[in-house]
């Protein structure tokens, strides 16, 4: 499908651009959130039935619950940086999608930077404007590489 073409009026273009801004705020503290080990930021980020899926089997469905699943993941590493980038974004109204790009690095040992395991790929989201603003309701991990030692189970 391809994207829809940006509104014509100017104040239809002023609220696509400020919608734009917002969901691109949005996926870089999705990877702030990661990154600070802010569990909780992380799941508000996502409408109350929001689902995260990382590959066939690491499903969470709900905000409920989010930020203690992606803690057992992530938590377990020392630290991780995540990159965000390339934000593509459709609008339709009220829903949208984006595809991003993803570069991330976890670090196994607090005091040995040189054991980390890399990965990268897309987030493919969907999203919906909510009360709170612009909230994922479908985020998809595609994972294309990993690479440095075995990411921990």
């Amino acid at each position: 499908m391809p994207p829809l073409l940006p509104p014509t009026t100017p104040t239809e273009q002023l609220q696509w651009l400020v919608d734009r801004a917002a969901i691109s705020d949005l996926l870089i503290d999705f990877a702030r959130a990661l990154d600070d080990k802010d569990w909780a930021g992380y799941a508000a980020n996502y409408a109350e039935d929001g689902v995260l899926a990382i590959r066939p089997g690491i499903t969470h469905a709900g905000r409920t619950g989010m930020a203690d699943f992606v803690a057992a993941s992530l938590g377990r590493y020392a630290g991780t940086h995540h990159l965000s980038t390339n934000h593509a974004i459709t609008i339709d109204e009220d829903d949208a999608t984006t595809r991003s790009y993803l570069v991330a690095t976890h670090i196994l040992e607090a005091d040995n930077p040189y054991r980390h395991a890399d990965g990268a790929g897309w987030y493919r989201c969907r999203l919906r404007r909510t009360q709170e603003g612009w909230r994922f309701t479908h985020v998809t991990l595609e994972i294309r590489y990993l690479s440095g030692e075995a990411l921990i189970h």
